[in-house]
């Protein structure tokens, strides 16, 4: 990377900086437009680090991702539910107007932000006591890898993408503890099973709700998440390092 600001002690300083960066700290690569960005559901595996990343958060105890009004559009169950779940569905559906926003279940951190062939935008949270979540087919995520959240964090917004295009909106919920996939009914209260009714139920929150949807970019929203704001800083400290050089260097002070 070539620098030329006119001074050549000061162009050779930076540039020495800049190849003792971190390689990690760089800005990411160009990514091929289509690419799964940090997939998660059918490829992601937690790690070791992942399952302790929650370890001495405070626990309040547990609520429905959904906190407004939503609908049950699909039960959790170890067997064939209908020809999309010939193997059971391990999760439950809550059907809820596109750009509803989706809460945690509890305390934790975000292990996981990505899109995943069946999932779609997904989001994939750790929290206290082993237990682990899965957001799947939302229309926008707020969260990244790496944030802590509460009871009150809008982690992401219902949508239908994913293998949810032609269905209705809804969240796929899935919940573990220590690595072994559980009934969410076990964690808070799943309404009976409705069919959709368009006369009673909106399919966008608002037509805000729909711009934004319209708008998100998954991979816009990795690169511009964490790592983003650490290059930043680092390059904030990068031309204080420069300017102390040259003053002290070039100018005498």
């Amino acid at each position: 990377m070539a620098i030329d600001s006119g001074d050549s002690q000061l162009d050779a300083l930076v540039d020495d900086l800049i190849k003792k960066m971190p390689k990690s700290n760089l800005l990411p690569t160009k990514q091929a437009p289509n690419a799964p960005v940090n997939t998660h559901g059918t490829t992601y595996k937690p790690s070791t680090e992942d399952s302790k990343s929650a370890e001495g958060l405070e626990f309040t105890g547990y609520q429905s991702p959904i906190k407004g009004t939503f609908y049950n559009s699909g039960d959790f169950s170890f067997t064939a539910t209908d020809k999309r779940h010939p193997n059971g569905h391990m999760g439950v559906d809550m059907r809820a107007a596109a750009g509803t926003p989706i809460y945690p279940l509890a305390e934790g951190v975000v292990t996981n932000v990505g899109t995943d062939p069946k999932g779609g935008n997904v989001v994939n949270i750790q929290h206290p006591n082993g237990v682990r979540t899965y957001y799947a087919h939302c229309s926008t995520v707020k969260v990244h890898k790496g944030d802590k959240v509460d009871k009150d964090t809008i982690i992401a917004t219902v949508g239908d993408t994913g293998n949810a295009k032609g269905t209705v909106p809804h969240l796929h919920f899935q919940v573990w503890t220590n690595g072994q996939i559980q009934n969410p009914n076990k964690f808070f209260t799943m309404p009976r099973y409705t069919a959709y009714d368009k006369k009673k139920e909106k399919w966008w929150a608002s037509d805000e709700a729909k711009q934004e949807a319209e708008a998100f970019n998954m991979q816009q929203h990795v690169t511009q998440g964490k790592p983003a704001t650490s290059l930043a800083k680092r390059i904030d400290k990068l031309f204080t390092e420069s300017q102390i050089y040259y003053d002290l260097a070039v100018r005498g002070f």
